[in-house]
């Protein structure tokens, strides 16, 4: 509670300044209060702020086609970012290491003329799904916000036997990461 306390004095404070002084000073002390109210410590946490380094996120591209198969996890093999090593090209599958909210998207590709149905997965639970045909390649997308507990499992799964495209020009993509503890 005693954050939030000093993030409203700190915001009457500014208010106060902001009546006082020319533009350009309003503008360097509002900076100067605003930052000193992300620096705000709790005795029993340190910086309470996420830094480049401590927030999960990824971002993973597919530099082949894959078929997957049934419920089978698409294995995105090209990790662009991956902060705290919360995704495993290996297996597809990002496994959250903080507990927090979380954004995920995804970019698919059918084949040419070809049926694709990939889904998102939660836990082994279907949370959205892309559905594809058309009369040439298409490309579908996902987007996402998930709640998550520490350990709790997201990829993207194919929902039957349907080719998810790609080359080396990376049109199919996995990403995800934190946006708020």
């Amino acid at each position: 509670m005693s954050f939030y306390t000093t993030v409203l004095t700190l915001l009457l404070l500014a208010e106060i300044v902001m009546g006082s002084c020319d533009t350009k000073l309003e503008c360097s002390l509002l900076s100067d209060l605003l930052e000193m109210s992300m620096k705000q410590k709790s005795p029993d946490k340190g910086c309470q702020c996420l830094s480049r380094t401590t927030i999960p996120a990824f971002q993973s591209m597919l530099t082949k086609p894959q078929t997957p198969g049934d419920k089978g996890v698409v294995k995105f093999d090209k990790v662009v970012i991956n902060t705290q090593n919360g995704y495993d090209p290996t297996t597809g599958v990002f496994t959250a290491p903080v507990a927090g909210v979380y954004q995920f998207s995804y970019t698919v590709m059918s084949q040419d003329g070809k049926y694709l149905v990939v889904y998102l997965s939660h836990n082994n639970i279907r949370q959205q799904t892309t559905w594809l045909k058309g009369s040439s390649h298409e490309t579908g997308k996902g987007n996402m916000i998930l709640s998550l507990k520490k350990g709790d499992l997201v990829c993207v799964k194919s929902s039957g036997s349907y080719t998810i495209n790609s080359s080396n020009n990376l049109y199919s993509s996995f990403f995800g990461y934190l946006i708020a503890q």
